[in-house]
C-alpha cells in the first residue's frame, strides 16, 4: 500500500501529548486545530508539521489564530 507524505498536527509541548491528527493537505489540521484551541476546556498549544517532520505552522492563543513558523522568527 503507497501512502501519501502526511501533514501531522499535534500538540508544541512535547510534556503535554494531546495525539496526533494526519491529513494530506495543512488546511483540514488548521480548522480542526483552531475549532480544538476555541474551545475553553483545551488544553496546551498545537502545531502543524509538514510531511518531513518541520514545523510550518503553530496557533497563537493571543492572537486567535495560525502563524507560520517564519512569521515567528523562529
Amino acid at each position: 500500500m503507497n501512502m501519501p507524505n502526511l501533514y501531522a498536527m499535534m500538540n508544541e509541548d512535547d510534556e503535554l501529548d494531546l495525539g496526533t491528527v494526519f491529513a494530506t493537505s495543512e488546511q483540514p489540521l488548521r480548522l480542526f486545530g483552531s475549532s480544538y484551541m476555541r474551545d475553553k476546556q483545551s488544553a496546551g498549544s498545537l502545531k502543524i508539521v509538514d510531511p518531513h517532520g518541520v514545523t510550518i505552522a503553530t496557533f497563537d492563543v493571543w492572537q486567535n489564530k495560525w502563524v507560520k513558523t517564519a512569521d515567528t522568527g523562529a
